[in-house]
């Protein structure tokens, strides 16, 4: 894909196992040839729950139908555009 359509985005994604995990989310952005230029796992307060945090580029217009595309791996709580990680942790316990 030409990235001269696509803007760098970062989203946030709550799960609860890490297991096989960050294959699959890879696999979301490469069959539709996004390329992802960073990804992290953090621990959250919740010991339950990891927080993996993925940059990739790929056109704006685009971001709902990834965060759909992610919410269906089954170990996923919650996916969200990165903004504030206190928000979105209190919308996972509470979701």
């Amino acid at each position: 894909m030409e990235n001269g359509l696509a803007d760098s985005s970062r989203i946030s994604v709550y799960v609860s196992d890490t297991n096989n995990v960050l294959g699959r989310l890879l696999q979301v952005f490469g069959k539709s040839r996004f390329e992802v230029t960073y990804m992290q796992v953090f621990k959250t307060e919740d010991e339950n729950l990891k927080l993996i945090i993925v940059e990739a580029f790929f056109p704006k217009e685009m971001m709902g139908l990834i965060l759909e595309r992610i919410e269906k791996i089954i170990e996923v709580h919650r996916a969200f555009p990165h903004q504030d990680e206190a928000a979105n942790l209190a919308a996972v316990r509470n979701g």
